[in-house]
């Protein structure tokens, strides 16, 4: 992977007025389309509850997008390890991971949703102690170790992966969501994983103004865990980014959708105390435009804002569009094919020669025009 790498990051979220099926066929178009603009991985969640978030199975649905898709990296985003026994993940990964020709990424986490975890028996006060203890055990698994370990939560007795990795033991990539705490990076290290971490969340503030500079705040945790961290290690940015014809107008195409999901879900089914007023709601979503939590302008202002994200961030660095649908499942397509038409090449390098071709070209233009305008005279080629 190059230094600098794109990549969008699907969210399990779908608006609970529309056919689950239906939302269902939307992603899959949605990551089919993302393979075909080019990007290089597409990151699907997994969650239990809240009739918003009904996607329960990221392997799954990676499962059946490997045939309809050619180089896309597939990233669990993420599996919640304290829902999972060890064993289960490592051999479901490893097996997607043939099944996409090794295009294949475990991200994890803790998981989010208590109503998840009270479902199924995990404690959230033990979570974490118990997240710590199931990654240490998939990555032994992967790394091709055949493990014993009794913890408060599971047990594995002489346990070994029958399938490895298409590439060899080790070769699967663990990525850790992360806020970058100090015993988030300490993890990090001491599990040799790389971070996943949200410029700003999906709800963006509790209230209007609690976070007035979220890119300045995480820059200064990248610059602690890259402190600390071995060198060339890979940071995982998600961001939204809408392209507009001017960041008002952008507001105003993402509103509706923004209150949405603030009200319904965050508000009123995970309890979050998220004023519910219109005004609340705008004031909030400006915010995030104006200190860059979110990136919203037209495609200059687009480029520009996330260059500066990823020069601060410092390479090597993946930058993944956050797309949680705040507007139209066809305005969302189209959102993504500008993003990587327009944004990425420009981002990448992808329009410099002919940049330079134009420049090289329209500096000679006089000269060269005097003597096509001889050759057309003398009865050359027309």
């Amino acid at each position: 992977m190059h230094s600098k790498a794109f990549g969008c990051f699907l969210p399990p979220f779908h608006d609970p007025s529309v056919s689950p099926h239906a939302s269902l066929r939307r992603d899959i178009e949605l990551s089919v389309l993302a393979d075909d603009l080019g990007f290089d991985e597409i990151w699907l969640g997994e969650h239990h509850s809240s009739g918003w978030s009904t996607l329960s199975s990221p392997e799954m649905l990676m499962a059946a997008l490997a045939r309809e898709t050619r180089r896309i990296r597939f990233a669990t985003g993420v599996i919640p390890l304290p829902y999972h026994h060890p064993l289960h993940v490592a051999e479901r990964i490893v097996l997607l991971d043939h099944l996409t020709a090794g295009r294949a990424i475990l991200g994890v986490g803790t998981g989010t949703y208590v109503h998840d975890m009270e479902m199924i028996g995990v404690d959230p006060a033990t979570v974490r102690d118990h997240f710590r203890a199931a990654l240490e055990t998939v990555q032994a698994l992967l790394n091709g170790e055949t493990v014993n370990t009794t913890t408060p939560w599971f047990t594995v007795k002489k346990a070994v992966l029958q399938l490895q990795p298409l590439r060899g033991a080790g070769a699967i990539e663990t990525v850790v969501a992360s806020s970058l705490s100090p015993a988030g990076i300490e993890l990090l290290t001491d599990t040799a994983t790389t971070p996943t971490v949200h410029v700003a969340p999906p709800w963006g503030s509790i209230r209007p103004g609690m976070d007035p500079d979220p890119v300045g705040a995480l820059i200064e945790r990248v610059d602690s865990y890259r402190n600390k961290s071995a060198g060339g290690t890979r940071i995982r940015c998600n961001v939204f980014v809408h392209i507009a014809d001017s960041p008002a107008a952008g507001i105003e195409e993402l509103l509706e959708g923004f209150s949405a999901l603030r009200r319904g879900l965050y508000r009123n089914t995970l309890g979050m105390p998220i004023p519910d007023s219109p005004v609340a709601h705008r004031k909030t979503l400006q915010n995030l435009v104006d200190t860059g939590g979110f990136i919203v302008g037209d495609t200059a202002t687009c480029v520009s804002r996330i260059r500066d994200l990823m020069d601060r961030v410092g390479d090597p660095v993946s930058l993944n569009f956050f797309v949680p649908r705040w507007v139209s499942h066809k305005a969302t397509l189209e959102q993504l094919t500008a993003l990587a038409h327009e944004v990425v090449p420009a981002l990448a390098g992808g329009f410099d020669g002919t940049a330079e071709s134009i420049r090289l070209t329209s500096e000679e233009a006089g000269r060269q025009l005097k003597s096509r305008t001889e050759l057309v005279g003398n009865g050359g080629d027309k």
